[in-house]
């Protein structure tokens, strides 16, 4: 083990079901080893951070202040809907960004697996 280049060992702990995805996922990405797996995807991975549920929680509640005032005035103002529609439309940008790299992704993957590139 002093030899080696890669001399430092890591442990995880999986249960039954994790472990089976996990051995799945190995099996799909034709990783020869399950070092290998792991370093292909420390290392080559990317990670995305994705705040959806930030962007939901400011349109909804933007929404949800919005009704309760409609409901005790039975009124709705022109500005609260233009909020609504801006609120919607950033939602929906930030959707379709997502659907797009992620779509990218997998056909980039998928070229991969073929030996294009």
């Amino acid at each position: 083990m002093a030899n080696r280049t890669r001399n430092i060992q890591l442990k995880i702990c999986l249960n039954e079901e994790e472990k089976q995805i996990f051995e799945k996922k190995i099996k799909l990405t034709k990783c020869k080893t399950m070092s290998h797996f792991i370093r292909k995807f420390v290392l080559e991975g990317d990670i995305f951070v994705v705040d959806l549920q930030g962007l939901l929680y400011d349109a909804t509640n933007n929404i949800n202040q919005i009704a309760k005032r409609v409901n005790t005035t039975a009124v709705i103002y022109k500005d609260d809907i233009q909020t609504m529609k801006e609120k919607i439309d950033s939602l929906s940008k930030e959707i379709w960004q997502i659907h797009s790299l992620l779509l990218s992704r997998t056909h980039k993957a998928g070229e991969k697996q073929n030996g294009s590139h």
